[in-house]
């Protein structure tokens, strides 16, 4: 029988292998859910790149592009107050740009708080309508002790198998 700390680490992660993979699962599972509520909401900006393509923006930038966006349309005013009507015909656009790119920030916001509600509401149960960011920690130890108790349970019933065969085997032979 080995001896050293390497084969008893080994030995013991063998020994308690879905423990290990459910903790694991457990993991990377929160690691998604973290990595999408953290996300920050991005449109395309108003602004093209300098080659020509619509980039994808926050919106602090999508706000700033439409501040100075209608900053240069003011400028433009004083300038072309001959061809109003070209003029309001661009303003009405611009317009209808910044309220289709704030609708889409709203929507994407919408959704990042139904998954929210969604998360809160299947660990916690019945709540009252409120999601506080600190309740996600008592819901992530919930859900790692269950994680725990699953792994734990597939681990018991491989090594009652594992005794079950070797009584198999010792009364066969």
């Amino acid at each position: 029988m080995k001896t050293d700390a390497v084969h008893a680490v080994f030995n013991w992660a063998d020994h308690n292998r879905y423990t290990i993979a459910s903790v694991l699962v457990f993991i990377l599972t929160m690691g998604i859910v973290v990595n999408l509520s953290g996300c920050e909401s991005a449109t395309s900006g108003l602004v093209a790149a300098a080659d020509g393509t619509a980039t994808k923006v926050s919106r602090s930038e999508f706000q700033r592009q439409a501040l100075v966006g209608e900053k240069d349309f003011a400028i433009k005013r004083i300038e072309l107050d001959g061809l109003a009507a070209t003029f309001n015909a661009e303003v009405k656009a611009f317009n209808e740009r910044i309220q289709a790119g704030l609708d889409d920030l709203a929507r994407q916001d919408e959704f990042k708080q139904q998954l929210l509600d969604t998360i809160g509401s299947v660990a916690i149960g019945a709540t009252d309508g409120t999601l506080n960011p600190m309740a996600l920690v008592p819901i992530g130890i919930g859900l790692l002790g269950g994680a725990l108790g699953l792994g734990t349970s597939a681990d018991n019933r491989r090594k009652d198998k594992v005794i079950t065969d070797l009584k198999v085997a010792a009364m066969t032979t």
